[in-house]
């Protein structure tokens, strides 16, 4: 996922044989590929086995603008992304032998990840009403990658809000920050950016040992457990993912430097409380780590993330023997965190998008496709509520 580009992936979750929930018998991803334009998606194949019909391009791109991605052109002949996607979708849940539910992955900034994301949820939603859907948003730098980013970045998370079941909330600020301080001196690539969040995806959702039937098959029920356990409310269903891979590095050290990396206080100094989580600790070849845990490691984990006290079971454990989500000789630590942090990161473009609108800046890009000044106030309100939801949930604790 470039941070500037508004690449979106479409994952169909299920399972035909044992490990093989995101891969076929016959070794194509079981995924859909989408952009507006082709520049960059188009180079997929040449790193992955992908059915030609699962990669969509449109003709030209989707301006950053959120409203263009939603609505279309408009154009005859040249709008036929949200058609041609469904329909790769459909063959792909058809070829499924099980079939749980959607893992979508997009940005919150540009125009086809955020605008066209909204609506293929909306749609997936329609036609598909009982499956899990969830999506991984990327969120963009608060220093700015598009002029329009904070207006696209409110109006998708109102309608993820209203549409999916729970969203995992990466920042490229986050990465950012986490990368520089790990080489102060060199430049962070995009590929260094996409190679974290590639990662931190995978350590969430990648098959465990945990999650496996009586005769010791995985059922590729990874991202939905993860939706039950830690996104139990309609009202508070956004995760923030942490990533830790290392060789030499304890159960103790890895779980230490995942808490550091994790935002605990607010700008204010004040402590963030936490609903519920999911640690995956993978690479577990001696089955030490939940003896880690039992030896004062639960303790200081609960004690870091200031866990509510209506939630009596808020750390839910998954391991598994091997690595996937790096060299084999290393251990990682995967966290996904259901935490009232995320109300900083709604205030923070909430306000931005408020004097935008005051201004009257830009409205008339989204005016010209069909979004209107009053839709971005709506979205707002649904971004707010969605503070309000959080706020109230670590009150009742």
């Amino acid at each position: 996922m470039k941070a500037r580009k508004c690449l979106l992936f479409l994952f169909t979750s299920v399972n035909v044989v044992i490990n093989r929930s995101f891969v076929t018998v016959e070794g194509f991803n079981r995924a859909v590929h989408v952009d507006g334009e082709s520049k960059v998606i188009k180079r997929l194949s040449s790193v992955m086995k992908i059915r030609e019909k699962n990669v969509i391009t449109g003709k030209r791109g989707r301006g950053n603008n959120w409203s263009l991605g939603y609505h279309g052109l408009h154009v005859s002949g040249d709008d036929c992304l949200l058609e041609e996607t469904l329909e790769s979708i459909r063959r792909e849940v058809e070829r499924c032998d099980m079939f749980s539910g959607f893992l979508l992955t997009h940005s919150l900034s540009g125009g086809t990840g955020s605008g066209f994301g909204s609506h293929l949820c909306e749609a997936l939603r329609d036609k598909y009403p009982v499956n899990y859907l969830m999506s991984v948003a990327i969120g963009p730098c608060a220093s700015g990658e598009s002029p329009l980013q904070h207006y696209n970045s409110v109006l998708c998370l109102a309608a993820l809000q209203r549409t999916v079941d729970g969203i995992i909330l990466i920042q490229n600020d986050d990465i950012l920050d986490k990368l520089h301080k790990k080489s102060p001196d060199c430049q962070v690539s995009f590929e260094a950016v996409n190679k974290v969040i590639a990662h931190t995806i995978a350590g969430l959702v990648l098959p465990t040992d945990s999650l496996t039937t009586s005769r010791n098959i995985n059922l590729g029920q990874e991202p939905w457990e993860l939706l039950k356990i830690a996104c139990p409310m309609p009202a508070t269903k956004f995760l923030q993912a942490t990533h830790l891979a290392k060789s030499k590095l304890s159960w103790e050290g890895l779980v230490t430097k995942v808490l550091h990396a994790t935002p605990r206080y607010s700008h204010m100094g004040k402590p963030f409380s936490s609903l519920a989580s999911v640690l995956t600790a993978r690479g577990d070849t001696t089955g030490s780590f939940h003896k880690s845990l039992k030896l004062g490691l639960d303790k200081r984990i609960r004690s870091a993330l200031n866990f509510v006290d209506w939630n009596p079971f808020p750390i839910d454990v998954w391991t598994a023997f091997v690595n996937t989500t790096g060299p084999k000789d290393t251990s990682s630590i995967t966290m996904a965190l259901n935490s009232s942090c995320v109300t900083q990161y709604f205030d923070a473009i909430c306000q931005r998008a408020e004097l935008m609108v005051r201004a009257r800046a830009y409205l008339h890009w989204y005016e010209r496709y069909g979004t209107f000044q009053e839709d971005i106030e709506e979205a707002m309100r649904v971004v707010h509520t969605c503070q309000d939801n959080y706020n109230e949930a670590i009150k009742q604790s």
